[in-house]
């Protein structure tokens, strides 16, 4: 970055500032294994999806190279042979009865692949994971998990999750992974669905806060349906962020859609460490209703988040805002 530039607009300075102290946060917060901490509900909680989504946050911010090609080892390492992921990784207590997702799969997938990394084509797997509607299902059934069905069996009775579970977030990653092809049209078409309804807390099971449902639409839909960027662009407008999470979220969509992005309110949240506060990004499902959307989640059920997670985003922010 030039003298002149600097000069000009000694904004960046604040911004480059508050970048560095960002990235050094992360770096001395990633995990020996290239994973990025994440908290259930303030318990450490070992994951893949949300290392997998900070990864691509990280990938706007050169100067975080060292911490995402650590987190991409991460990825690669928890990928099974078919090119699979799941939540937890192999580390997890539970991981053994987890069948893999399309969210995980997705997200890294798409991360691999952006930083140039190989891995199996699993293509086939994901396109063959459709119901006669041609949306995605959460989750992919392999033989692995036929030949533990009473492991299967737990998870399903345990947990919110349904073997043939529609939602819309898993299909925006699938989007964002697969990228317009005819076979992911029909997702285009249900996430439009899903913005002009004005369903974005009622439309997966995982996720209730728009924010974060704005931020994964934007990202998976601003390449091809221009039309969901003025109801995105608008409802963004309309809403008012509560914390630093929300901030970032809100930044980072508007830059898909090329708008201007203040980012007074990230700054000035900042912690003394580099750090943004915890806010929760996804929590542990809640019940589907006949009319297909979904109850509140119990006041029980576990939320996702950490500092790591929301200055990941935050990184994003201000990584975009300094390049307009």
């Amino acid at each position: 970055m030039s003298d002149t530039m600097r000069d000009e607009n000694p904004e960046i300075d604040v911004v480059a500032d508050a970048l560095a102290r960002a990235i050094s946060f992360l770096e001395r917060r990633q995990l020996s294994t290239g994973e990025l901490p994440v908290l259930a509900s303030g318990n450490p909680d070992p994951a893949v999806f949300p290392t997998a989504v900070m990864t691509h946050s990280l990938s706007f911010a050169p100067d975080a190279s060292q911490v995402q090609e650590r987190a991409l080892d991460f990825l690669a390492g928890e990928m099974n042979p078919r090119g699979l992921w799941k939540h937890w990784p192999r580390e997890h207590p539970h991981h053994r009865e987890l069948p893999p997702d399309l969210d995980d799969t997705s997200c890294a997938s798409a991360v691999l692949a952006r930083a140039g990394r190989t891995f199996p084509d699993n293509r086939k797997f994901l396109l063959a994971n459709r119901n006669s509607r041609g949306l995605y299902f959460t989750w992919k059934l392999t033989a692995e998990q036929y030949r533990h069905p009473l492991a299967l069996f737990f998870f399903f009775r345990k947990t919110s999750a349904k073997p043939f579970d529609i939602d819309s977030v898993v299909n925006a990653s699938v989007l964002f992974y697969l990228g317009a092809i005819t076979e992911t049209r029909p997702v285009v078409d249900h996430l439009l669905r899903v913005l002009r309804e004005n369903r974005e807390t009622s439309c997966d099971k995982w996720y209730d806060n728009p924010f974060v449902i704005w931020y994964f639409f934007s990202r998976a839909l601003h390449d091809v349906a221009p039309e969901a960027g003025e109801m995105i662009v608008r409802k963004i407008g309309e809403a008012t962020p509560s914390n630093a999470l929300e901030c970032a979220l809100a930044a980072c969509s508007l830059a898909y859609w090329n708008r201007a992005v203040n980012v007074d309110a990230i700054l000035a949240a900042q912690l003394e460490s580099g750090a943004w506060p915890a806010a929760p990004v996804y929590h542990g499902g809640r019940r589907r209703r006949r009319d297909g959307l979904f109850d509140d989640p119990h006041p029980d059920t576990p939320r996702w988040g950490s500092e790591e997670w929301t200055t990941a985003f935050c990184i994003e922010a201000l990584s975009r805002a300094a390049r307009t």
